[in-house]
């Protein structure tokens, strides 16, 4: 076997950017279109603005707890939420959130390609849209480069986007420099044109005064469903850590490394959300679910509304490319785990010269198509083929537009939020369970907020499934029908995943798990440390050292072979530290055979 060869890890620095370039976006302001705009129904306005910090803070105590765990986790290997779990809570728990963790990928990639093309050109998407009081439509300007394809407009702009998915997902192939080259690239790219269009944003609030804030503030009205809907919708933009953090066999001093990372980009992350909505709600009093768009039609000078549109193209693909090519890997990297222990085909399990899962990213690539066509095609086909039935093959804009969207940018990123909430309750539940095994060290502060915080969350998951059936029962006409489909789409999704795992672990896993207790046992065991805790030694040697001091100090006056009490102390400490330092020899060993041959 050839022993793998050194390559240079992720630096912190290098992993900050990375999480940067994954998290860290401008696309959040299409949620506000859905969220805020006065005509919508449950709108909140710029009551949405208070809500970012405190999104932050609860994504941020998650990312805190995440952060605790990957320090006395074997973070060190690729996982994540799947490491933590399926140390303190079993094999069943372990492989549920690892699918659940992969589950929310393809989720973000449908989102993406949904955003790459069609929320860029197609006409319903980026038409300046007037109405009455009433709601019903008075005008529409259609920009220039808006694609107005008939019925089944949303379906061709989607198989444009699923192309250019399938030619740079196999960037990874060409190994971490050509990754890096890739990444690198369109980041400097994305951030150069995002600052472009800040800039525009802040231009045009210069022009509008305290105006547009004056109304926001006069009008911004909210409910209690509307919040809990925007809450849920935006927990999307400030999550993430959670997926780029897998990549732990990637990264240079992960257990120190990755706690850092984590807590740094989503501080970045919460920053650049405040600054940027307090800029746009200034400059605008309506907004479009694709503001990269939208933002020039501010502007009366044709130049600037031709060259702003091109170069928020090239940025849109940019920004698509780059998210594209890591949500590969942190595809493969969330599905090696699973093959390494038995859960999925062990041939998955094995990684190249750069330490990168090539086989388990490439049936990354292939689930992923199955669900873009479960979350897109399936939705498109169906209302290409109402649209025909009712308008038509090569239906008008105003026909289109009469047909509400099944998925938009928001209902997309609230799916993907209950998933992550879901994860986030059982990372903290972990935190949780071993700080009352004493296993980790926990503040008087700590006891409180995580608590408080899955209630949050549970709240918010309960909350979102709720309104999905409450709006079926209250809706009418095309509007159910639409919402039918989302709703539709979005249950069998979950109860389909759940099923799935349910039956994949108590028949395939079980039996290769008896297979190998039988046949090699002793590869099992080596799999089972890797779920222990990493400070378990140390807390075990810390907690007998303490008695047996705690005992001299008691005695130390009476005892009068106090000495040899503490040679057998010196002895059991340097024992530990022998069995340890065996322990992580044997790791390292065993790691390698992970590698191709």
């Amino acid at each position: 076997m050839q022993k793998p060869k050194t390559t240079k890890k992720f630096s912190l620095g290098y992993f900050i950017w990375m999480g940067c370039n994954y998290v860290i976006s401008i696309g959040f302001l299409g949620n506000f279109a859905v969220l805020s705009n006065l005509d919508r129904r449950d709108a909140i306005g710029i009551h949405v603005l208070w809500l970012i910090p405190l999104l932050g803070f609860v994504v941020g105590m998650c990312a805190y707890a995440c952060a605790k765990l990957a320090r006395v986790h074997h973070s060190h290997n690729n996982g994540g939420a799947y490491i933590y779990v399926r140390t303190s809570c079993g094999r069943f728990w372990g492989i549920f959130v690892a699918f659940m963790q992969y589950v929310s990928l393809p989720f973000l990639i449908t989102f993406q390609i949904l955003n790459l093309i069609r929320t860029s050109f197609g006409a319903e998407w980026v038409s300046t849209i007037s109405r009455d009081s009433a709601g019903h439509i008075t005008n529409i300007v259609v920009p220039w480069y808006a694609a107005n394809w008939g019925s089944f407009g949303d379906l061709w702009l989607d198989l444009i986007g699923i192309i250019i998915y399938l030619i740079f997902s196999f960037v990874i192939f060409g190994g971490l420099k050509l990754y890096k080259k890739i990444t690198n690239s369109m980041g400097i790219i994305r951030y150069v044109t995002a600052g472009l269009l800040i800039l525009a944003g802040l231009v045009l609030a210069c022009q509008h005064g305290n105006a547009n804030l004056h109304y926001w503030t006069t009008n911004s009205h909210g409910t209690l469903n509307g919040y809990i809907k925007a809450f849920n919708s935006c927990f999307y933009f400030f999550t993430g850590f959670e997926i780029f953090a897998t990549t732990g066999r990637n990264i240079a001093y992960a257990k120190r490394n990755i706690s850092w990372g984590i807590i740094i980009v989503l501080l970045l992350n919460i920053l650049t959300h405040v600054v940027i909505a307090l800029i746009f709600f200034a400059a605008f009093r309506s907004f479009y679910q694709n503001m990269n768009m939208g933002t020039w039609n501010g502007f009366h000078n044709p130049i600037i509304l031709i060259g702003g549109a091109v170069m928020m193209i090239i940025s849109t693909i940019a920004l698509k490319i780059n998210l594209v090519v890591q949500d590969n890997l942190y595809g493969g990297t969330s599905l090696q785990p699973l093959a390494r222990e038995g859960f999925l085909p062990t041939s998955l399990k094995k990684l190249n010269r750069d330490g990168l899962p090539t086989r388990a990213i490439r049936l990354n690539i292939v689930l992923t198509l199955g669900i873009i066509f479960i979350w897109l095609i399936i939705p498109d086909l169906i209302k290409g083929i109402t649209l025909t039935c009712q308008d038509g093959f090569m239906c008008t804009l105003q026909d289109n537009l009469r047909y509400p969207q099944p998925l938009n940018v928001s209902s997309l990123t609230a799916s993907s939020s209950a998933i992550t909430i879901f994860i986030y309750l059982m990372v903290i539940f972990v935190v949780l369970k071993l700080g009352l095994q004493q296993k980790l060290k926990m503040r008087m502060w700590e006891w409180i907020i995580f608590p408080v915080i899955s209630v949050i969350l549970g709240v918010t998951l309960f909350w979102h499934y709720y309104s999905l059936i409450h709006d079926l029962v209250i809706l009418q006409g095309a509007q159910f029908n639409s919402k039918l489909i989302g709703v539709v789409v979005e249950l069998f999704f979950i109860s389909g995943v759940s099923l799935f795992i349910i039956i994949w672990y108590f028949t395939y896993y079980h039996r290769q798990y008896h297979h190998r207790l039988q046949t090699n046992p002793a590869y099992q065991t080596w799999l089972n440390q890797e779920f222990m805790l990493i400070d378990d030694w140390n807390f075990v040697q810390t907690k007998i050292c303490k008695i047996l001091s705690d005992y001299l100090n008691r005695h130390e006056n009476i005892n009068r072979d106090c000495q040899s009490h503490r040679r057998v102390l010196l002895q059991l400490r340097h024992k530990l530290r022998c069995d340890l330092d065996q322990h992580q020899q044997l790791e390292e060993q065993e790691n390698e055979k992970d590698y191709e041959e």
